[in-house]
């Protein structure tokens, strides 16, 4: 891969764990076009040490030079990253467009996935099995239809987008950590296939592990990358929240799933859904707001014994007891017509012997 002069600048100065975002961005303004970075930084000693300290200022002064530049380049290749910068063409406008763009993203396979029509879903890692069925669901449609979907690296819903987008390959994973540091652990093997057939980035390079602070600030990459971001699930205090608050801050179209009361991770959802997110709670809703249309479906046959079933499901998710409480079924009669549901995408266990529905229906 290579690289022009302000990228290359770029480059150097985000090999610097030590510095400051903001310092980068102005050592950036104060150094770019210059040939002579050694002696522009010895000219502005004074400003680079009130920034740096005097630490900081023989750091820069020392790699200032072809040869650690050199180093810098060949590791990215060594550990197959491509860095794609403020200063690079195929930098995404929509995250240029935002307060703080990371310097640099830090990626691996198809970098073209950037500029595309991104949309961002999210959701809380400790969810429902009926929201990650509404997870998968939701990304199932839009991939289908032509998006490019936006997720963290994180179990739970997270996890239940990628898979669902993997097959298509329009799928952007962003890193909190470095593209060698995945958390969870247990998602590595994951986030190797999306690599090979979408990309995963990183604002951080390869060896850079994960701090708590990092997954708030992580999430404004994934805001600022898409259009409008979906939040399937989440409580008040979340980084779920933290996402719909940097889409507020964009000026982002915000979904939501509603919830039934009580629901924890639902919280958060329903209070968006007050302050003005759009309630979301079909993949028709966000097609359709972006005037995407769909191809019309075959219509689903159901038994007299599943509408009642789903009938007794609108109100929230039940115990199989009280399903057949409501419906006067015998609970024998009702697992082989809640499994049917289920194969037809209507039903989701919610629990031991808890069921909810996916989506409504008008029956």
């Amino acid at each position: 891969m290579k690289y022009d002069e302000k990228e290359l600048l770029i480059i150097w100065l985000d090999s610097f764990k030590e510095i400051e975002y903001k310092h980068k961005r102005a050592l950036y303004d104060m150094l770019v076009g210059k040939t002579d970075l050694k002696r522009n930084i010895e000219l502005n000693e004074k400003f680079v040490k009130g920034a740096l300290g005097d630490a900081g200022y023989n750091l820069l002064i020392n790699s200032a030079n072809q040869e650690y530049l050199k180093e810098t380049v060949a590791r990215l290749n060594a550990y197959s990253e491509t860095a794609i910068t403020l200063a690079s063409d195929n930098y995404p406008e929509k995250l240029k467009e935002t307060p703080e763009p990371p310097l640099s993203l830090y990626a691996r396979g198809n970098t073209e996935l950037l500029n595309g029509e991104i949309f961002g879903i999210v959701g809380s890692r400790k969810s429902l099995p009926l929201s990650l069925s509404i997870a998968k669901d939701f990304a199932t449609e839009l991939v289908n239809s032509g998006f490019i979907l936006a997720t963290g690296t994180a179990e739970g819903v997270d996890a239940e987008v990628i898979k669902a987008a993997l097959n298509s390959g329009n799928i952007i994973a962003v890193f909190a950590g470095g593209l060698d540091n995945v958390y969870p652990a247990m998602n590595a093997g994951l986030m190797e296939e999306v690599a090979k057939r979408g990309l995963v980035i990183s604002e951080h390079r390869e060896d850079v592990k994960p701090l708590p602070y990092f997954f708030p600030v992580r999430n404004r990459i994934i805001a600022g990358l898409s259009t409008g971001v979906l939040v399937v699930s989440g409580k008040m205090q979340s980084g779920t929240m933290h996402t719909a608050e940097y889409c507020v801050d964009y000026g982002r179209d915000l979904f939501a799933v509603p919830y039934s009361i009580g629901i924890e991770s639902g919280t958060g959802t329903n209070a968006l859904i007050k302050r003005g997110a759009y309630l979301a709670d079909s993949p028709k809703d966000i097609l359709s707001f972006y005037g995407v249309e769909t191809e019309k479906q075959e219509e689903t046959i159901f038994s007299d014994t599943e509408r009642e079933i789903v009938s007794s499901l609108k109100d929230g998710a039940l115990h199989i007891e009280k399903i057949a409480e409501r419906t006067g079924k015998n609970v024998y009669e009702l697992t082989s017509a809640i499994t049917m549901l289920e194969i037809k995408g209507v039903v989701c266990k919610n629990g031991i012997n808890t069921y909810g529905l996916i989506r409504n229906l008008e029956m």
